[in-house]
């Protein structure tokens, strides 16, 4: 299935639709407002199916996600060079999030299976994502994009 994610261009705090390919408002991002670290909800139908806490103070970007006040997966930025990595442990086992050095094309694995494609549209005012997910669990998927999306956002801070 396919899915489209529009940020808007002033993220103080950005709630937002993300649609599906017959571009109904499918599924709801509810950030939190004046949190230290990005934290945000999921929800389909009123109803939260996963919240998302950033952890603080570390090098690089660790995140874990919740289900029903549960951890379910910890997601975790590598060190590499040219290319983002992301591992994902999880209740569905390990995935694994690679990009290239320009960041707009990613894909997520779950073993040498692609789970996700994630491109962003080059000539957007704003941060624009075409999801396709082939994956069991799309919430979870979409909260693994908007994990990617902050830190593309805090990496682009910290170069400018």
């Amino acid at each position: 299935m396919k899915y489209y994610m529009k940020s808007k261009v002033f993220k103080l705090k950005e709630d937002f639709w993300i649609k599906n390919q017959y571009e109904e408002d499918t599924f709801f991002v509810d950030n939190k407002f004046l949190t230290f670290g990005l934290q945000f909800d999921i929800q389909k139908n009123n109803q939260v199916l996963y919240f998302v806490k950033e952890t603080i103070l570390t090098f690089l970007s660790n995140y874990e996600i919740f289900e029903n006040d549960k951890v379910v997966a910890t997601v975790n930025q590598k060190l590499t060079f040219l290319k983002t990595k992301v591992e994902v442990n999880s209740k569905y086992g390990e995935l694994e999030i690679e990009g290239s050095i320009f960041e707009y094309n990613y894909k997520i694995y779950q073993g040498s299976k692609v789970v996700a494609q994630i491109e962003k549209e080059m000539f957007a005012f704003s941060d624009n994502y075409t999801v396709d997910i082939d994956f069991e669990d799309e919430a979870f998927i979409l909260a693994l994009v908007v994990i990617i999306d902050n830190i593309r956002d805090k990496r682009r801070s910290a170069a400018n």
